[in-house]
């Protein structure tokens, strides 16, 4: 006698789907997965799954075709999508990750018709909300490495807008973050507030912006901007329109911040009645003295990106750190680096540097360190003994740096010598070739020169401890420089190194 398998009712499916096995969204009995509590695992058609609509990565996946030929190839996914479903609406929606894939999908099975790209394996899990579902998409996002800076500001935004639409109350920064981490997504104040400048940036470079400009470029673009606000407060306006001018104006893929300003010098140095290299050289005293904060301003409820306009987020760094053509290094290191030579590091001036010494004593000693670390590059006819500041200054080189080497000790000895720290140390060197060079009204021949000043970031990496470049003798006598010259000003008062500056 054959026994007869009688059909689950509805109840009895249900208890059957919770326990995880697949089924098609075809089956006559089936039932809506909005219905679960738990995840689900389903067998779907294209026509019943649609994009993500808030998708927080705007731009097309550079690996897109790639990723094509790999599920054209293997006729379908490695992996199930995890899909849910909005309250009231009959298709599912991706929930996390997923948008490429679903679309190359749909290429894929109007382009050959076959059934295997157009049947998908899935994870139903039920709607949280709208801000759970961006968060989920963040995160996605996030661990594959595949969205740009602005992207992601587009996105924060967005979740900002939704979290505050749930919660019926706006929110400050900190306490957005604590919300947005609560969703599993890490955010701080301090990346909050480089997304809201983002987005204020994105009116003016969005070309730049879509082409990957990352959070130290954008966080350089702000200080220097901040500076010369400093600079001209009392054209504020005029300075706020000439500023969005030149930087739209290099909104090209090889962008290069150092060409933005000097424009910006260009055009802002006739207003302000200077040279131009005297506005560079205080500009640049001021990204150096420019304090570094997590805080932007009061912590207010506001729009995104309305708030962020005031301090600085990160560390100042020189706004030539991040330009395109900054000289790079083979940074290979010998395997058995020497040790220190003493004959090195008792030389010149061996007494040590605490005993009481008269400042013509230690301006003999900082000139004829200065002149043995410059020979070592072929450069000691740029150091020139002064009996002011710190006992030397340094001159133009004779000719653009064409080694790695040469160019990072040159701008070390101009930066130990603090000659060009600001505009009253002027006149220590205002004889100089280099001083007209900083006076002439087209800095074209002084960057050629002299090329981009070292990224603080890097020096350190690229030169002062790459022994390739710098020999162990001369990395010793650059020590005994810095620490006499820091001898000479706790000795000395500002007074005394600087008749011509303020006291």
């Amino acid at each position: 006698m054959t026994t007869r398998i009688k059909r689950p009712n509805q109840d009895q499916l249900k208890d059957l789907l919770l326990e995880g096995h697949f089924t098609s969204d075809t089956d006559d009995d089936g039932i809506a997965a909005a219905d679960t509590l738990t995840p689900v695992q389903l067998i779907l058609t294209l026509a019943h799954i649609k994009p993500y609509d808030h998708n927080p990565r705007r731009v097309r996946n550079p690996l897109y075709e790639d990723i094509k030929a790999s599920i054209r190839e293997q006729r379908g996914l490695n992996n199930p999508f995890t899909v849910t479903q909005r309250p009231g609406e009959e298709r599912y929606i991706i929930q996390a990750g997923g948008n490429t894939r679903l679309a190359i999908l749909n290429e894929l099975y109007a382009e050959t018709g076959d059934d295997a790209f157009n049947t998908v394996h899935c994870l139903y899990v039920p709607w949280q909300s709208e801000a759970a579902i961006l968060s989920a998409h963040l995160i996605e996002n996030e661990l594959r490495g595949e969205m740009t800076l602005i992207d992601k500001a587009y996105a924060i935004r967005e979740l900002r807008r939704q979290l505050e639409t749930e919660c019926q109350q706006s929110f400050s920064r900190t306490e957005l973050c604590k919300r947005i981490k609560a969703l599993g997504y890490s955010l701080s104040r301090r990346h909050l507030i480089r997304f809201e400048y983002a987005l204020e940036l994105d009116q003016l470079i969005p070309n730049t912006l879509r082409n990957g400009l990352g959070a130290n470029r954008i966080d350089s673009i702000k200080n220097t901007e901040k500076a010369y606000q400093r600079l001209c407060q009392d054209k504020p306006q005029q300075f706020a329109a000439l500023f969005a001018h030149t930087l739209s104006s290099f909104d090209d893929e090889q962008w290069n911040f150092d060409a933005v300003r000097r424009e910006l010098d260009k055009q802002l140095a006739p207003m302000l009645n200077i040279s131009v290299n005297r506005l560079r050289l205080e500009i640049d005293a001021l990204l150096f003295n420019q304090p570094a904060t997590e805080d932007d301003g009061p912590d207010d409820p506001g729009q995104v990106p309305a708030e962020a306009n005031a301090n600085a987020v990160t560390q100042s760094q020189n706004p030539a750190d991040f330009a395109h053509d900054t000289p790079t290094t083979d940074d290979k290191q010998p395997q058995n680096p020497g040790k220190p030579q003493p004959d090195a590091l008792n030389s010149i001036g061996a007494k040590p540097l605490n005993r009481p010494a008269t400042i013509q004593a230690l301006y003999d000693r900082t000139y004829g360190l200065a002149q043995r670390i410059a020979k070592s590059i072929q450069l000691e006819a740029s150091v020139l003994p002064i009996r002011q500041g710190l006992g030397f200054i340094i001159e133009k080189p004779p000719s653009a740096f064409t080694a790695h080497d040469t160019w990072g000790v040159w701008w070390l000895l101009l930066g130990i010598s603090e000659q060009s720290v600001s505009p009253e140390r002027m006149p220590l060197w205002q004889q100089t070739a280099l001083y007209q060079l900083y006076q002439a009204e087209d800095a074209a021949e002084l960057q050629q020169l002299v090329g981009p000043a070292p990224s603080l970031s890097h020096y350190p990496h690229e030169v002062l401890q790459n022994s390739a470049l710098i020999k162990d003798p001369v990395f010793a006598d650059i020590c005994q420089l810095i620490e006499t010259c820091r001898l000479i000003r706790q000795q000395f008062s500002n007074s005394q190194l600087w008749p011509s500056g303020p006291s």
